[in-house]
């Protein structure tokens, strides 16, 4: 006879791998914030490593908020591996150290833990501070902070054939320089 594992301790670990991913680029006063997952419905797959949350999901844990229509968490080995994120839009925001809030919007996230990427998928839409960057496909490597958008088949167009696609769009601002009072009039 197979002796059964504590279900409730397992997916404790996910989800505290979870929260320790997004808080490579969060708010330190976050990791000590509760974790607090909402859902229509939930479905937990032990024995193959993934959870599936579905209707109006969302996931928060102090500046941290995800939302998504469907979100799938997999983990390999007790660890967290991937979370995908479907929505109409799917929706993450994140506060970090310096109060720069970090807000991303597309119809499908995926985030892969070991290497910090959050990819973007159809409608992406990615703020860091002010800083605007709109494509259909947005690459955010969380650890390393570089943001890198384009069609992913926009080398593949045929001459003139096929319609452009979306260009990508970026809006940054300028620094606020710190005004000086020389006390000159």
């Amino acid at each position: 006879m197979k002796p059964r594992t504590n279900t409730g301790f397992q997916w404790s670990i996910v989800f505290i791998a979870l929260v320790y991913c997004f808080n490579a680029m969060a708010k330190t006063s976050d990791e000590n914030a509760p974790l607090q997952i909402e859902a229509d419905r939930l479905e937990i797959h032990e024995k193959d490593n993934y959870s599936i949350y579905n209707g109006n999901v969302i996931i928060t844990k102090g500046s941290l908020k995800i939302t998504g229509d469907k979100i799938v968490i997999k983990n390999k080995q007790a660890r967290l591996h991937s979370v995908n994120i479907d929505g109409n839009p799917a929706t993450f925001f994140q506060l970090n150290d310096l109060n720069e809030a970090i807000n991303a919007e597309s119809r499908e996230m995926n985030y892969q833990a070991q290497s910090g990427m959050l990819e973007l998928i159809n409608n992406a839409k990615l703020i860091k501070n002010k800083n605007h960057f709109s494509s259909e496909h947005i690459i955010y490597n969380t650890f390393e902070d570089i943001v890198k958008a384009g069609n992913q088949k926009a080398g593949n167009q045929n001459s003139g054939e096929a319609a452009k696609p979306p260009r990508v769009k970026i809006t940054i601002y300028p620094e606020n320089k710190p005004t000086t009072d020389s006390g000159e009039n």
